[in-house]
């Protein structure tokens, strides 16, 4: 299975889940499907990276693709914005590249990276307690527009799913077996109160104000950084955390034959903003009926 009809694959997922996400009572097992969209994704995008000629310009391609559909998420008060997950995990791709490549460079692009993570998060929290900003332009916009990890969609987790691929990504014995202990930890995180009982011990820490400082930068570290939050982690597995159906991407990852197929350059980056902005007018208008 080349690399085209894989993105064909995800793309018909994702499909599927933006159906159940923005549909009134679309079916349920409609999100399960849609579970096999971003792993497929990240893996593609992990496996072409080190064949892009100009990797450059694809991240600039990525950033410039992330800024815009969060103008889209602030306009219809949405949080889908894959773009900005693969832009950060390129982003870690061509740190490791340069270490690979220019060992020289790397300490001083780590270092710009690392700085620039740090500060803009910075800026985002000044920004926001100093300004009448709304939420949308704080969570979606501005880390966008800072090309941070805040907010990204999947969180911090996905990213290093990607980092898996592109490290295992010749090895299909240890890609598969990362990406299912992978699966089962993050499994185990999002039905569990596992997090919660964490945050909760941390809280009690003493001093009483040093324990809850700690429960609040804990807690945020979780929601706005790695995207687990506790507000909804430990519902059910059926209705709510049904990332167990992650697995079921690793069947269409290892009939990957290392061919490109077909190349349609721009074709995602259409649609991804057009088809969400159809589904989404399109719910919006059939709940209006109901």
């Amino acid at each position: 299975m080349n690399s085209y009809r894989l993105k064909m694959i995800a793309l018909i997922c994702m499909v599927f889940d933006h159906i159940g996400e923005f549909i009134v009572n679309a079916p349920i097992f409609f999100r399960w499907i849609g579970r096999l969209s971003a792993p497929i994704f990240f893996f593609c995008s992990a496996y072409s990276f080190d064949y892009t000629k100009n990797k450059k310009k694809y991240l600039i391609r990525l950033y410039l693709s992330s800024v815009f559909m969060s103008i889209i998420d602030c306009l219809l008060d949405i949080d889908n914005n894959i773009f900005r997950t693969i832009f950060s995990m390129c982003l870690i791709l061509y740190l490791i590249y340069i270490y690979r490549e220019k060992r020289e460079k790397f300490k001083w692009y780590l270092s710009i990276y690392l700085f620039w993570q740090a500060f803009s998060i910075f800026l985002l929290y000044f920004f926001h307690s100093f300004f009448t900003l709304s939420e949308e332009i704080s969570f979606y916009f501005l880390p966008a527009l800072f090309g941070n990890i805040f907010y990204l969609e999947g969180g911090m987790l996905f990213v290093f799913l990607g980092i898996l691929f592109y490290l295992f990504k010749e090895k299909p014995v240890k890609l598969a077996l990362s990406y299912i202990l992978f699966d089962i930890a993050y499994f185990f995180l999002t039905t569990t109160p596992f997090v919660t009982i964490v945050l909760s011990k941390i809280g009690t820490l003493k001093p009483f104000s040093l324990g809850m400082f700690l429960n609040s930068t804990a807690e945020n570290f979780s929601t706005l950084i790695l995207g687990l939050n506790p507000m909804v982690l430990g519902g059910s597995f059926l209705f709510q955390n049904y990332q167990w159906m992650l697995i079921f991407s690793l069947v269409f990852i290892l009939f990957y034959n290392h061919q490109a197929g077909k190349k349609h350059k721009y074709f995602f980056y259409i649609f991804y903003p057009l088809h969400i902005v159809v589904l989404f007018t399109l719910g919006q208008f059939i709940s209006h009926l109901a």
